[in-house]
């Protein structure tokens, strides 16, 4: 089992060229007046607020504060793909809201130490592209280019034809350095949407087991939709729609020498979000997920042999 223990990432790995901050369509929020409805960002703290009550220049608490009037709504543009984030109450929360664009490619240019790896989950647009240089600004060491969408054949599988997606793409295998710039890029053409809804980067980590036994021949992989519905006094029913995933579960193997240093990695896994792939064997790509391991049984099976159950919830993406 393989997942990507995540980079930090404050203000200063995003690079010029990443998405801005504020982004297009955004406003700091400043002491006046505001309207009912109307959103502002909070630069330091990477949220956007939505007035709930009428403000004025008379009413001087930031909305973090003043949070009887301003309603913390989701992560500004810059952070949307890069969950779980901490609200201006303290909790952490992931919320599955994709970045989108129809009027350019999304890129972000990350300042990172020894990252070999990249997962992207609910990626649209034409292609995914993944650059390093060996730093900021510096020497190109790797480009690879990415077909989200496989191509036509013919014009029937063009006009008709339903043709495979590759929505969430792991690239691993990246040269490291300890200042390098990664850049991701989701390219499309003119007005062709793209999109991106959760971005992975650090490094590439594995339970022991990989080179032993490794996670065994019937893992399941249960998909599912993200649902909440409201009923209303006369009745009538509505249901939102929020995200797709899919739970995964299965066995690993491996030697019972390892099994502590199972433990403790499988101990700091628990209960927070993380990409992971149970192998990287052709014909699993999709199986990449990002989501939480719930629970990670351990058993001695003999002197020499141990086994992990594991039960991964997928979050929206």
């Amino acid at each position: 089992m393989y997942y990507i223990e995540r980079n930090p990432l404050p203000d200063t790995a995003f690079l010029a060229g990443s998405v801005a901050e504020p982004a297009a369509g955004e406003a700091v929020w400043a002491v006046g007046t505001y309207a009912v409805g109307q959103e502002v960002i909070r630069p330091a703290l990477h949220r956007v607020f939505r007035c709930a009550v009428a403000r004025t220049a008379s009413h001087t608490l930031p909305p973090e504060l003043d949070t009887t009037a301003w309603a913390d709504m989701r992560p500004t543009r810059r952070y949307q793909p890069f969950g779980p984030q901490v609200r201006a109450d303290g909790k952490l929360v992931y919320q599955n809201q994709p970045l989108q664009s129809t009027t350019g490619d999304i890129e972000y240019r990350l300042q990172q130490r020894y990252a070999n790896a990249v997962a992207i989950f609910g990626a649209n647009g034409a292609t995914v592209r993944v650059q390093v240089y060996d730093q900021p600004g510096g020497t190109l060491k790797y480009d690879k280019v990415l077909g989200i969408k496989s191509p036509a054949t013919s014009y029937w599988t063009y006009a008709y034809g339903r043709r495979s997606l590759s929505d969430r793409i792991l690239v691993h295998g990246l040269p490291i350095f300890p200042n390098a710039e990664v850049r991701i890029t989701i390219t499309g053409v003119g007005s062709q949407l793209r999109a991106v809804s959760q971005i992975e980067v650090g490094k590439l980590r594995y339970l022991p087991g990989v080179d032993f036994g490794g996670v065994q021949y019937g893992i399941t992989r249960i998909p599912k939709a993200f649902t909440t519905r409201k009923t209303e006094a006369d009745g009538s029913t509505s249901v939102l729609i929020y995200g797709t995933s899919y739970d995964m579960s299965g066995s690993i193997v491996l030697s019972g020498k390892q099994e502590d240093t199972a433990l403790t990695q499988l101990r700091g896994l628990l209960g927070r979000g993380a990409a992971y792939a149970p192998t990287l064997a052709a014909g699993y790509e999709q199986s990449l997920l990002f989501g939480i391991l719930k629970s990670a049984d351990v058993a001695r099976d003999s002197v020499n042999l141990s086994s992990v159950r594991f039960e991964i919830e997928g979050l929206p993406t």
